[in-house]
């Protein structure tokens, strides 16, 4: 019986398919679209379980966050994705212990500091004003457009708003119609024709 046991288990493995088991593939874009979704989805799952636990096993707070080629935004975390984020925020904003003190030895950082906030200032006053100004025109020419309005009652420093307005303008119509004619360009095929 020991024989015929030995005998028909030799034949079973014989009959047995024998797979290739797990195998090594090369890390590149995978070509067929399909193909990717797939791959992209089931390697998101498995890096979303292992931080999960990673978190689990060891106590980790983890954040994966995944942009899929379509722009769509996946994310996993444990406890929670913003928490962790806001923490990672928050331990990043901290000044570092090697960064210098502010101290009175420090006046000319100071100085260049007040100096940007100031400039910085005056030109949001001056958009502030430009826009303003657009507003208020956008009300006299009752709705038309800013650029038909008429430039004979502004003074200087309308007119130059004005100008930088109407430059800014070209600039925009400039490139929208090189987006528009690179996208209505004929593509030109040559077929070469064998008699």
């Amino acid at each position: 019986m020991d024989a015929t046991d030995s005998n028909q288990q030799l034949q079973q493995q014989e009959t047995r398919r024998t797979s290739k088991g797990r195998q090594k593939i090369e890390i590149k874009k995978v070509e067929k679209e399909s193909n990717r979704y797939v791959t992209f989805s089931k390697r998101k799952n498995g890096l979303f379980k292992k931080a999960t636990e990673l978190s689990t096993l060891c106590g980790a707070e983890t954040a994966v966050i995944v942009f899929s080629e379509h722009r769509k935004l996946f994310s996993c975390g444990q406890p929670d994705v913003d928490k962790v984020l806001d923490r990672y925020l928050a331990e990043t904003e901290k000044v570092p212990s090697n960064f210098p003190p502010v101290t009175n030895n420090n006046t000319e950082s100071q100085l260049a500091n007040k100096q940007e906030y100031a400039r910085s200032l005056k030109r949001l006053e001056e958009e502030q004003t430009v826009a303003k100004m657009i507003g208020n025109m956008n009300d006299m020419n009752e709705g038309g457009f800013w650029w038909d309005l008429p430039i004979d009652n502004m003074k200087q420093d309308e007119l130059e708003a004005y100008k930088e307005s109407m430059e800014q303008l070209k600039k925009n119509v400039i490139t929208r119609l090189g987006l528009i004619e690179a996208n209505n360009a004929p593509t030109t095929v040559i077929c070469e024709r064998k008699i």
